[in-house]
């Protein structure tokens, strides 16, 4: 029964963390960056709960790579929600008294930015695929998941990014929250 509730308390951090990460493009779109960060990181620390509960209905059939794979996106997860902790408190202060650090980041700044963004991309990537591929969640969450990233990367494309990652996100947890996932697949019986 613990585990059960467990599961259902991180289905509701994907909830709230796919709410948030959709509304961003709302506060960045209306200039209202600074709250948005705020949301961001709120957001972000939802996420980590959320991805525990993904992890756990999944671990059986993850194995190890799959192990692996959440690890690295928990890790870069939790690495991007620093830089979020860092847009929400650091940058509004920088901006006032050292704005010339944020119109040329000095290069140890920017490589810390790297080291976060990409070990977060690369695990949403594997663990969007592991997802689909798995299917104990539902299939087109774990692919919309695995195209958030490289939507990133394409021009334009980070304006659906971010909203599209809010979606798979919500219905993760939407799935977790009314334990609506495939248990004949978790438990084996397939």
């Amino acid at each position: 029964m613990a585990y059960s509730s467990f599961i259902r308390f991180t289905g509701l951090c994907g909830i709230i963390a796919g709410l948030l990460t959709v509304s961003l493009s709302v506060w960045y779109n209306i200039s209202m960056e600074a709250f948005g960060s705020y949301v961001d990181l709120i957001g972000m620390l939802f996420l980590l709960l959320a991805l525990i509960g993904i992890y756990l209905v999944n671990a059986k059939s993850f194995g190890k790579t799959g192990f692996g794979i959440f690890l690295l996106t928990f890790f870069g997860a939790a690495m991007w929600t620093g830089h979020s902790w860092v847009n929400a408190f650091v940058v509004p202060v920088l901006e006032k008294s050292a704005p010339a650090i944020l119109d040329k980041p000095p290069s140890l700044l920017m490589m810390g930015v790297s080291l976060s963004l990409y070990p977060f991309f690369i695990g949403l990537l594997l663990f969007g695929l592991f997802l689909a591929l798995k299917g104990i969640l539902p299939k087109w969450a774990g692919i919309i998941l695995a195209i958030v990233p490289i939507l990133d990367f394409i021009p334009y494309g980070s304006y659906v990014a971010q909203p599209l990652a809010g979606v798979a996100i919500l219905w993760l947890g939407w799935v977790l929250w009314k334990e609506k996932y495939n248990k004949t697949a978790l438990y084996g019986g397939r």
